[in-house]
């Protein structure tokens, strides 16, 4: 039995990987932001953990209160 998934995103601006992964503790999701825009809220989790990755280009992100590059 394998351990891992392989998942193939299209060129949408969100995609959601939370049921696809069966994940119990982490929301991941894959998001295209034009240059210049950003999120339209900011928010926290209690109970998960939330990742952030940046896969191309540059951002930044409010973590622990303090603005992050």
């Amino acid at each position: 039995m394998e351990n891992f998934k392989k998942i193939t995103v299209t060129d949408i601006p969100r995609t959601e990987l939370h049921d696809i992964l069966n994940l119990t503790g982490a929301e991941i999701s894959i998001n295209t932001l034009p240059a210049g825009t950003s999120v339209p809220f900011s928010h926290y989790h209690k109970a998960n953990e939330e990742i952030y990755g940046i896969l191309n280009g540059a951002g930044t992100a409010l973590l622990d209160g303090k603005n992050v590059n």
